[in-house]
C-alpha cells in the first residue's frame, strides 16, 4: 500500500467534521432564523455567546480546478458575538485571512465562476490574497409583539499576482437588509428588504521584457470567446478611457419568514443588474433574478437529544448581452457610438440541499446531500449555438463525539458529476465556417475536474482547556478519479487517473 492510499485510509477511519460543541457555533446551528437575512430573528433565542480565534492552514495536491494553486498557505483571525439586553440584541463578526498560492493561473477573478464572463491567463505564478469580512446588526423590541432591526454584511478582498502576466484585483461585496417581525406566542412572521452591491476590477500589466507576447482569453460563456495578446482591444484589459476590467452588480429584493413553534420557512427573491465596463464603454450587460427557499424543523428532547431537519432550494437565472460599440474620431475627438446589443448567453442554475442532524450531549450525527445543475446556451457568432449542462451531486455523513475535554469525529463525502454538450448550426449557407475560439486543453481539464468521482474524508480533533480556551486541528483528504474526455472519433473510455488533495487547519481560540 503506497503512502497516499495509507493517508486516505487513516483519514476515513479516524477523521472528523469541523462541527463542534462550542457555545457560539452550537447557538448558530440551533437557531431556526440563522439562515435568514432578517436580523430580528436573533431575539427568538436568549443565549449570548462570543468567540475569537486564530488559525493557520495548508492546502495542496494535484486534484484541483484550473484556477487553484498547486499548494498554498493561509493564516488569519476571526471573531463573532451575539449579545442580548432588555429590549435590544446585537450580532456581529469580523475576520481577516491572507492566502499565498503557488503555480496559479487560469481565471484572473477572485471568485472564479461568479460572473457570466471570465478572463484566463496562462503563466503560472504566485498569488497573494487578502480578505476582510465584517457584518453587524441589531434587533429592537418596539413592544411585546413588534420588532425592528437592520444588518450589514461587508467583504473586501485584494489579490495580486507576482509574475507576468501580472494582475491585481480589488473586490467589494456589500449587503444591507432592514427588517421587522411580528410575534405572538408560538407564531412569528417577518420580512426584510435586501440591497446588495458587488464590484471587482482587474488591472493587468507586463513588467518584464519577453521575446514572445503574453496571451489571455476572454470567456463569454461555455468557455468560448476571444484569445489574443493580453493588451489587445478584444480583451478589454487595456482599453483607452477605462481603468482595468471592471465588473459591477446591483441587486435588490425582499425576503419573508414564518415560524410556528419549531417549524421555520424563509423565501427570498432578488433582482440583479450586472454590467462589465464603465462610462460609455459598457461591453456586456447581464440582468437576472434569484429565488431561494429555506425550511427548518426541529424536534427537541426526543430520545434524549434534539433532531434538526433542513432543506434549501434555489434557482438563479441570467441573460447576457454584448454591446456593439464603434469608436468614431472627428477633429481629434473620439466618440463612442452604441449600435445596440446582441444576446449571447443565457444561464440557469438550480440547487437542492436536504440535511438531517441529531444533537446529543455526548455525540452528534449529521447527514445530507447536495444537488447542483447549471445549464448554459451561448450564441456569440451566428449561426453557431452551443448548449451544455453540468450536474453535480454529493452525499455525506458524519459523527462527532464529546469525550471529556476532547471533541472527536468523522465525516465522509462522496460526489461525482455529469456533463453534456450540444452544438447546432442554425443555417448552413451563411459563409461563416469558424466558431468562437475555445482553449480546449483548459476546458477539458475543467470539465474533468467537475465531473470526477471523488471521496472526501475529514478529520477534526479539539481539546478544550479551562476558561473557554481551545486548540483544534482539522484535516481532510480528497481522492478524485479523473476520466479524460474523449475527443470526436475517440475509442473506448480511458481508465480514470487517481489524484489527491490534502488540507489542514490548526486553530486556537476562546469562547467568552
Amino acid at each position: 500500500m503506497n503512502r497516499k492510499r495509507l493517508i486516505l485510509l487513516v483519514s476515513m477511519l479516524v477523521c472528523s467534521i469541523a462541527v463542534s460543541a462550542q457555545p457560539y457555533e452550537r447557538m448558530v446551528r440551533n437557531s431556526l432564523w440563522s439562515a435568514s437575512d432578517n436580523v430580528t430573528g436573533i431575539r427568538q433565542d436568549t443565549v449570548s455567546a462570543s468567540y475569537a480565534e486564530l488559525f493557520a492552514g495548508y492546502e495542496g495536491g494535484e486534484f484541483r480546478d484550473t484556477w487553484q494553486a498547486s499548494e498554498g498557505w493561509n493564516a488569519g483571525a476571526r471573531t463573532a458575538s451575539v449579545r442580548h439586553m432588555e429590549r435590544i440584541s446585537y450580532a456581529g463578526s469580523f475576520s481577516f485571512k491572507q492566502t499565498e498560492g503557488y503555480d496559479m493561473c487560469g481565471s484572473m477573478f477572485i471568485r472564479p465562476g461568479s460572473y457570466p464572463v471570465d478572463i484566463l491567463e496562462f503563466t503560472p505564478g504566485r498569488k497573494t490574497l487578502q480578505t476582510y469580512q465584517f457584518d453587524g446588526g441589531f434587533s429592537y423590541d418596539l413592544d411585546s409583539k413588534w420588532r425592528i432591526g437592520a444588518m450589514m454584511d461587508f467583504e473586501s478582498a485584494n489579490i495580486a499576482k507576482r509574475k507576468d502576466l501580472r494582475h491585481s484585483n480589488s473586490l467589494l461585496d456589500m449587503t444591507v437588509a432592514p427588517g421587522f417581525m411580528y410575534h405572538d406566542g408560538d407564531f412569528a412572521v417577518g420580512a426584510s428588504a435586501v440591497f446588495g452591491k458587488v464590484s471587482e476590477r482587474v488591472e493587468a500589466e507586463q513588467v518584464g521584457t519577453s521575446e514572445s507576447s503574453y496571451y489571455a482569453f476572454l470567456d463569454k460563456g461555455t468557455m468560448r470567446g476571444v484569445y489574443s495578446v493580453w493588451n489587445g482591444s478584444g480583451l478589454h484589459l487595456e482599453e483607452s478611457g477605462v481603468n482595468g476590467f471592471p465588473v459591477n452588480e446591483l441587486s435588490y429584493g425582499a425576503s419573508a419568514q414564518v415560524q410556528y413553534r419549531d417549524f421555520f420557512a424563509d423565501f427570498k427573491y432578488m433582482q440583479t443588474s450586472g454590467k462589465v465596463g464603465e462610462k460609455e464603454y459598457i461591453w456586456f450587460r447581464y440582468p437576472g433574478n434569484e429565488m431561494v427557499l429555506n425550511m427548518r424543523y426541529r424536534i427537541v428532547g426526543r430520545y434524549d437529544g434534539d433532531h434538526y431537519f433542513r432543506l434549501s432550494a434555489g434557482r438563479k437565472k441570467l441573460v447576457m448581452h454584448e454591446t456593439v460599440l464603434e469608436k468614431v474620431s472627428e477633429n481629434g475627438i473620439v466618440t463612442v457610438l452604441n449600435h445596440g446589443q446582441n444576446r449571447i448567453l443565457s444561464r440557469q442554475t438550480w440547487s437542492l440541499s436536504p440535511q438531517y442532524e441529531f444533537v446529543h450531549h455526548v455525540m452528534e450525527v449529521q447527514a445530507g446531500a447536495e444537488l447542483n445543475v447549471k445549464q448554459e446556451i451561448s450564441s456569440q457568432i451566428y449561426p453557431f449555438v452551443f448548449s451544455q449542462t453540468f450536474t453535480q451531486a454529493s452525499a455525506y455523513v458524519g459523527m462527532v463525539f464529546h469525550l471529556g475535554r476532547f471533541d472527536w469525529g468523522a465525516k465522509g463525502t462522496y460526489g461525482r458529476g455529469w456533463f453534456s454538450e450540444d452544438v447546432k448550426v442554425m443555417e448552413q449557407d451563411t459563409g461563416i465556417q469558424t466558431s468562437p475560439y475555445r482553449p480546449v486543453d483548459w476546458y477539458d481539464r475543467h470539465v474533468e475536474y467537475l465531473t470526477a468521482t471523488r471521496f472526501r474524508s475529514q478529520l477534526m480533533a479539539r481539546y478544550n482547556f479551562d476558561k473557554g480556551i481551545y486548540l483544534g486541528l482539522d484535516m481532510s483528504s480528497v481522492q478524485g478519479r479523473i476520466h479524460p474526455i474523449l475527443k470526436p472519433g475517440g475509442s473506448a473510455p480511458v481508465e480514470g487517473v487517481e489524484e489527491y488533495r490534502l488540507e489542514a487547519v490548526l486553530k486556537v481560540g476562546m469562547n467568552f
